[in-house]
């Protein structure tokens, strides 16, 4: 059994963002893709559970989702963008910190995330892993409610990437070498984008279930 973070005593929830556009995917909603027979929110959401106070997905289709048992919410800028539903995330969050991934995550490893969230500090304003290219993985962290305005600042600008407020604000990385001690191959951070890598991580993840 896995310990629950010590940070998600009271500050600490999970958004999960569902709201682009899929264009590589055929412009299809990827959070309705399947995965062993499941919706890929559905997987990433027990994924999560137990793990924080409140788990919550990002939507602008939530007509797609009469199954989910958890929160829906939309995003408050129109543009499209993982930046805009990180600031409807922390926007809508009932937490202090809110912990986000991406719709197309299907392989979320709970002991790399329990490990993760252990390094988090009540004033840090984002808690990332860093890879030691340097790379960040910015739809597997922790925001803190503190970056709503950096964040409104530059989608005002239309600024999308979401790492150009962090020089404001700070953070605090996690090494993915660390990680790893928990997820050996980082399934963690496998997406899925095409109809190709979608093949790939079915075929991966029926190899699990054996």
């Amino acid at each position: 059994m896995i310990d629950k973070p010590d940070n998600t005593k009271a500050n600490l929830s999970a958004a999960i963002l569902a709201g682009g556009e899929g264009r590589r995917m055929g412009r299809t909603d990827k959070s309705c893709l399947e995965i062993s027979g499941q919706k890929l929110v559905s997987r990433i959401i027990r994924s999560l559970e137990g793990l924080f106070n409140e788990i919550f997905v990002i939507t602008r289709t939530p007509e797609n989702h009469p199954d989910l048992k958890v929160r829906l919410v939309g995003d408050i800028f129109e543009l499209r963008s993982s930046l805009t539903g990180l600031h409807s995330a922390l926007y809508h969050a009932r937490t202090d910190h809110v912990f986000i991934t991406a719709c197309d995550s299907p392989f979320l490893n709970r002991e790399l995330i329990t490990a993760f969230l252990n390094h988090l500090q009540p004033d840090d304003d984002v808690l990332i892993p860093i890879h030691p290219d340097g790379m960040y993985e910015p739809l597997c962290a922790v925001y803190s409610r503190r970056c709503l305005p950096f964040i409104e600042q530059n989608l005002e600008k239309n600024i999308f990437q979401i790492i150009r407020f962090f020089p404001q604000v700070k953070v605090h990385t996690v090494d993915t070498d660390f990680l790893q001690k928990k997820d050996h191959d980082l399934e963690t951070f496998i997406n899925v984008n095409t109809p190709e890598e979608l093949d790939r991580a079915c075929k991966r993840a029926s190899h699990a279930d054996r």
